[in-house]
């Protein structure tokens, strides 16, 4: 057994929950608005009837495996080889989303706050965490996840409280004032942060009990809608459309414009401390994933012994995949989308489908 951790439902739906906010909550409402101007706001509503359909189709692909991860019942549905063929496909891809994160860490703090620190200084500290959090087992990062969680429920609500005097509702007027279809188009962008939820499938049999797991998977989905529309509404209603499209971080600079009393300013760490709990918990989630996923590929028995190389291998990845900010942006508004598609719908309604029709399973 490559892992024999359990976590509850409760944990789980935390673990869900913080990982779908993860990077989303500060680059959703600039990509979003890009597209759906000032409409951007009712993009990540639709969101929410897209989160439902995703998480019913992970969760029907997993409750149908209740005690498998999704690399054994690639092979149990497809056969061997392509099973493994499949199982490779998805670990590079939890690879490159991690590795993404991790350059995205490293590109914030030396932009916004650390501007003279080495970007490979901040992506070994981070790692490092990473790494320690993954080697102590699923169990102890699931723990963590737990106890940060109120933390960051009270660093969003006293973020979103004390800029809420500065909201300007005439700032989401006029409503669809350029038809549907730009809504749909910052909706798309949107929906490929929910498509990268398809990760916690590996998560799934670790979960005390099945269908406690089912509903968890719902509810942190739904948490993750609520944060992600709300941040993305504050943002609108805040900055306005076109100050929202044109800053990196929208949500940081949310956080630098509190002002109360000329006293109590600037508290953009706020926002930063937020960032760095929900990255935390998603890169060590696609870690985690990654080194289970090779090593039952590779038929190890401990995944802890990846997570040292896969690191050093990671931090040169993530240097490679961001060579200047404007690719690194139109890498997640052209590419990102199109390719979470076929990791978060296309493979899964693959194998739930040629699930549904293989009445035994291929060896």
């Amino acid at each position: 057994m490559i892992d024999n951790g359990h976590i509850s439902a409760r944990q789980f739906m935390i673990l869900v929950a913080l990982f779908g906010i993860g990077d989303a909550i500060l680059y959703v409402p600039s990509l979003t608005a890009t597209a759906a101007k000032q409409d951007a706001w009712i993009s990540t509503l639709i969101g929410w009837g897209e989160g439902f359909l995703l998480t019913y189709l992970y969760v029907s692909l997993s409750m149908r495996y209740p005690n498998k991860s999704i690399f054994q019942f690639s092979k149990e549905i497809l056969g061997k080889w392509m099973g493994k063929v499949v199982a490779v496909l998805f670990i590079s891809y939890f690879f490159i989303d991690a590795s993404l994160m991790l350059m995205e860490i490293g590109d914030f703090v030396t932009t916004q706050i650390m501007q003279e620190t080495p970007i490979e200084i901040i992506l070994v500290l981070f790692l490092v965490i990473i790494v320690m959090g993954v080697r102590s087992g699923t169990e102890t990062f699931s723990r963590v996840s737990e106890l940060l969680f109120p933390y960051f429920l009270l660093l969003f609500f006293v973020l979103i409280a004390f800029i809420f005097p500065q909201i300007k509702i005439e700032n989401a007027k006029p409503v669809l004032a350029h038809g549907i279809a730009p809504v749909i188009g910052g909706n798309f962008r949107y929906a490929g942060y929910l498509l990268e939820t398809v990760i916690l499938i590996v998560l799934f049999p670790l979960v005390n009990r099945p269908a406690r797991a089912a509903k968890a998977y719902i509810l942190g989905i739904l948490l993750v809608n609520f944060f992600l529309a709300m941040i993305t509404a504050v943002a609108i209603l805040v900055l306005g459309a076109d100050i929202t499209i044109l800053l990196t971080y929208p949500s940081y600079t949310l956080a630098q414009k509190i002002s109360i009393g000329n006293f109590f300013e600037r508290i953009e760490v706020l926002m930063a401390v937020i960032w760095f709990i929900t990255l935390f918990v998603k890169i060590t989630v696609c870690y985690y994933a990654t080194s289970y996923g090779i090593a039952y590929t590779l038929g190890l028995r401990d995944y802890r012994h990846l997570t040292l190389p896969l690191g050093m291998i990671m931090i040169v990845v993530a240097l490679a995949t961001m060579p200047n900010r404007p690719y690194f942006d139109a890498f997640v508004s052209d590419i990102w989308m199109p390719y979470s598609l076929t990791y978060g719908l296309f493979l899964p309604v693959l194998l739930l489908s040629m699930g549904a029709l293989r009445k035994k399973p291929v060896c």
